[in-house]
């Protein structure tokens, strides 16, 4: 490769991490506005927040016949992804915690990136236990289903809506913000595949 073009290439490179760094903080400076300055309790996520600029995850929680959380995580640090598969089992007779590495695509984590900037995922509301259907021409019930939250973490805030079997009440009984969670939540999973790398126990 001619120096010109060594040259150029360094430019082009410069540029796009410069990119992705604007974009990376536009995200936390709206989140950082829109969020909540809350603890998290627990110790894996907080260790993950800590450790990163931006931590990302899509958790099904799963409290009706078992008692457990399962987390798709995308983190961010300096421009470098990393994602992991994370499971909570909190039955009192076997609490466990296993947390394995994923393989991320960087281009569908920065595309997320974006896609969370041109969608203000900050303003979804969530549910809030309650008001699963405000169409009160449906008829829309289901027992015993699980819970999704989006979580978005910066290092100075939590921003973590949540819905009632998001997937079922949004074919009954279609809403923009959680049609906009779901969307949130299916490119959190395609920036990802799981590990062949065995999962840590915690």
């Amino acid at each position: 490769m001619k120096k010109a073009e060594i040259f150029l290439f360094g430019m082009f490179l410069t540029a796009v991490f410069t990119s992705c760094k604007a974009q990376q903080n536009l995200v936390i400076q709206q989140l950082d506005e829109a969020g909540s300055n809350q603890a998290l309790e627990d110790s894996v996520i907080n260790k993950l927040r800590n450790d990163n600029d931006i931590v990302i995850a899509y958790a099904v929680e799963n409290f009706a016949w078992v008692r457990k959380i399962n987390y798709t995580i995308i983190a961010q640090k300096n421009g470098e992804w990393k994602g992991y598969q994370y499971n909570v089992n909190l039955m009192k007779q076997n609490p466990s915690q296993s947390i394995a590495p994923a393989n991320v695509n960087k281009n569908a984590c920065d595309s997320l990136m974006s896609y969370l900037i041109q969608s203000k995922a900050w303003t979804i509301k969530g549910d809030s236990g309650g008001n699963f259907c405000t169409n009160g021409s449906k008829n829309c019930n289901i027992n015993d289903a699980a819970s999704a939250r989006l979580w978005i973490i910066t290092k100075k805030t939590v921003f973590n809506p949540s819905y009632y079997a998001p997937e079922f009440y949004e074919n009954c009984c279609p809403d923009k913000d959680r049609a906009l969670f779901l969307s949130i939540k299916n490119k959190i999973e395609n920036s990802i595949a799981i590990s062949s790398e065995q999962g840590s126990n915690m």
